[in-house]
């Protein structure tokens, strides 16, 4: 069996009947070329993995015969959010692909004092497809969510057991002094500036909700503390 794997709307979904609709049936048909007979793999949002046979490819769909399902194993153990000062397009892209990747579960990007970039609704619907791309590639089914935009006085962090912030003048807090933290929190949430970082008065505002870490003597860019630093958090829950 082909490791192909499909995105589907669970509606779309009838006992043991699946259809393939939309860009995902054009990927399929089009461009993998998939012929009746074949198996591939198929799930939607946070679903086990399907093992489905082609049944039936028409004008605008593929019918699908689901044989057997498996528990997704690469789904997060952890819920972790990600609260993200608006970045420049593509290295917002980046942050999401690469942080599904690694399973962190939400990202809600929020406007600042230095935040110059504003998100549009068809640029989220380009970052969602991005994140069922990475879905497939890195084989987990529960989608990575992105939020829509808020302010950074809107920012709720009611219910997380853990809460930090990557403040580039911390010199005191370090992410490595907090593995029992974070192996004993479920929900965790992190907030990273935008390219701007944050103001000083943003910065003692944070300190009241969320503890201050660094991130090491090196400033780095917006996109690479959103990646490493939900990495380090997402591994350390883990093992």
């Amino acid at each position: 069996m082909r490791e192909d794997s499909f995105f589907v709307l669970k509606e779309n979904i009838e006992k043991d009947t699946l259809y393939i609709t939309g860009e995902e049936f054009l990927h399929l048909s089009k461009v993998l070329r998939h012929r009746v007979g074949d198996k591939v793999k198929c799930f939607y949002d946070g679903s086990d993995v399907f093992i489905c046979e082609i049944k039936d490819i028409l004008k605008d769909r593929a019918v699908l015969k689901i044989l057997e399902s498996t528990s997704c194993l690469a789904n997060p153990k952890k819920q972790i959010t990600l609260f993200q000062g608006v970045p420049k397009l593509d290295k917002l892209e980046l942050i999401a692909q690469k942080l599904c990747e690694v399973g962190v579960s939400n990202i809600v990007p929020f406007e600042s004092e230095f935040s110059e970039m504003k998100l549009s609704l068809h640029k989220i619907d380009r970052i969602n497809k991005i994140i069922i791309s990475a879905c497939k590639q890195c084989k987990r089914t529960s989608l990575l969510k992105l939020e829509q935009v808020i302010k950074l006085k809107d920012i709720n962090l009611t219910g997380f057991d853990l809460v930090i912030f990557a403040n580039e003048k911390e010199r005191e807090n370090s992410i490595c002094n907090l593995e029992k933290e974070i192996k004993r929190s479920q929900k965790i949430a992190y907030i990273i500036g935008s390219e701007g970082g944050f103001s000083q008065k943003e910065i003692e505002e944070l300190r009241k909700k969320a503890l201050s870490i660094s991130l090491g003597s090196r400033i780095l860019r917006t996109e690479t503390a959103s990646i490493v630093l939900g990495g380090l958090i997402a591994i350390e829950g883990e093992v």
